[in-house]
């Protein structure tokens, strides 16, 4: 069953109000077909990715992983996710099958 997401966007030049239609993206990785087949993941597998900074450790769960031979290898966390673990752009984790 699908939900109808609403959100608000407040700036400096006003606010915007979306009542449907909004997409929250999940947590994922792209990789190429050879990054895939080195780490040992299939399209659409759900991993979890530990995440070690000089703050603190983290394992991020229901990760997806989408193989594409256009992508470059990165994960897709958000700015909470990110903030939570002390991730900075070039922080490094380690996919856990589970």
């Amino acid at each position: 069953m699908s939900q109808v997401r609403a959100c608000k966007l407040v700036g400096p030049c006003g606010e915007v109000e979306v009542k449907e239609g909004v997409i929250v993206a999940k947590r994922h990785i792209h990789l190429t077909p050879a990054d895939a087949e080195e780490l040992g993941v299939e399209n659409g597998e759900i991993v979890a990715v530990k995440i070690e900074s000089a703050d603190r450790t983290a394992i991020l769960c229901d990760t997806v992983c989408r193989v594409s031979e256009s992508y470059a290898r990165a994960m897709h966390i958000d700015t909470d996710e990110s903030n939570a673990v002390g991730a900075g752009k070039d922080q490094m984790g380690v996919i856990v099958k589970v």
